[in-house]
C-alpha cells in the first residue's frame, strides 16, 4: 500500500510538472504571438504613413516653388512698375508740353512781376516740375520786404507767385537810416529807390532794439501814432510834419512847419494836446507872432501852455 501511494505521489507530482511546463510554453507562444502581432501592426502602420510623409514632403516642395514664383512675380512687377515709373518722370521732367509759359504774380507793390520771378529763381521755359516750389518760398522770404510768400504750380506750364510785402510807415535816423513798420518793426536799411516820404523818427538808436527790442517798438509805435494823429488836424495843412523826435525820458516832440516849430507834447494822451496846439496856432497866427516852440508838456496844469517866440 505504502509502494502504491508513493508511486502515484510520484505520478501526480510528474503529471503537475508536465502541465506547468505546457502552461509555460503556451505563455511563451503566447507572447511570441503578440511580439509578432505588434511587429505586424507598427510595420502596417509604417507602411500607411510612407505614402503620407511622400504627400508631405510633395506638397511642401510645392509650396515652395508657389512662393518663389510668386516672389519672382512680385519682383518683375516692381521692376516694370519702377521702369515705367522713371519713364514717366523722365518724360514730365523732359517734355515741352510742361515748360513754363507763364509766371502769374499778386501782391507786389514794391516788385514788379519781373522782379518777383528772378527773386524766385523762375524763369519761362523752365520745366515745371523742375521748380522747387519750397525752395523758391524760401527765396522770396529772404526779402526784407516780403513778410509772406505761397508759390503755386498749375500745369500744364503756369507757376502763381502770390507775396504779402511790408509796408514803410517811418524812417528812424540813428547814423544810418532804417525803413520800419507801423507796429514798430525795422525793415532795412534805406538804399537808392528806397521810399523816403514817410514820417522821421529821431532819438531811438539801434542799440536800444538791440538791448530792449519789444520796449523800443512800442516807443517807434507810439511815435508813428502820434504823427499819424497829426497828420489828420488841421493843423498838419498849416505846418505838415517834418520830424518826430523821442527825447531821452520817452516823451515826443513833434517838428512842424518849413521853418519848424516844436510842439513839446510830453506824456500821453495826446489827442487834447493836439488840438489845444491848434487853437494856440490859430491865435498866434491872428497876432502874426512866429513862435519857435510851444510846450504844451504840463503834467501838472494841463490847461497852460507855454509859448517861446523867435
Amino acid at each position: 500500500m505504502n509502494a502504491r501511494g508513493s508511486s502515484g505521489a510520484v505520478r501526480n507530482v510528474r503529471a503537475s510538472e508536465s502541465a506547468t511546463q505546457d502552461r509555460f510554453q503556451v505563455d511563451a507562444r503566447s507572447r511570441r504571438g503578440r511580439a509578432a502581432d505588434r511587429n505586424s501592426l507598427s510595420a502596417l502602420r509604417t507602411a500607411a504613413q510612407a505614402p503620407t510623409m511622400r504627400s508631405r514632403q510633395i506638397e511642401s516642395g510645392e509650396r515652395a516653388m508657389r512662393v518663389l514664383w510668386g516672389t519672382l512675380g512680385f519682383l518683375m512687377v516692381v521692376g516694370i512698375a519702377g521702369s515705367v515709373a522713371w519713364a514717366a518722370r523722365n518724360y514730365v521732367r523732359t517734355s515741352a508740353r510742361f515748360a513754363i509759359t507763364d509766371v502769374v504774380t499778386a501782391g507786389g507793390k514794391r516788385h514788379s512781376p519781373e522782379q518777383l520771378a528772378t527773386i524766385a529763381a523762375i524763369a519761362k521755359g523752365q520745366n515745371v516740375f523742375s521748380i522747387d516750389l519750397d525752395g523758391a518760398r524760401e527765396r522770396l522770404l529772404a526779402d526784407p520786404w516780403i513778410s509772406d510768400a505761397l508759390v503755386l504750380r498749375q500745369l500744364p506750364g503756369v507757376i502763381d507767385v502770390r507775396v504779402t510785402e511790408r509796408e514803410a510807415a517811418g524812417l528812424i535816423v540813428s547814423g544810418d537810416s532804417y525803413l520800419v513798420m507801423r507796429d514798430g518793426t525795422i525793415i532795412k536799411r534805406v538804399e537808392a529807390g528806397d521810399p523816403t516820404d514817410v514820417p522821421i523818427v529821431t532819438g531811438i538808436s539801434l542799440e536800444q532794439f538791440a538791448a530792449d527790442r519789444e520796449g523800443a517798438m512800442r516807443t517807434v509805435r507810439r511815435a508813428l501814432d502820434l504823427g499819424f494823429d497829426y497828420d489828420h488836424t488841421p493843423l498838419a495843412e498849416r505846418l505838415p510834419l517834418q520830424e518826430i523826435h523821442v527825447e531821452q525820458n520817452g516823451e515826443i516832440s513833434l517838428m512842424v512847419g518849413k521853418n519848424p516849430v516844436a510842439l513839446r507834447m510830453g506824456a500821453p494822451p495826446y489827442r487834447r494836446k493836439l488840438e489845444q496846439a491848434g487853437r494856440v496856432v490859430a491865435e498866434l497866427d491872428r497876432r502874426g507872432a512866429k513862435p519857435d516852440s510851444i510846450m504844451l508838456d504840463n503834467e501838472v496844469r494841463p490847461d497852460r501852455v507855454v509859448v517861446r517866440m523867435r
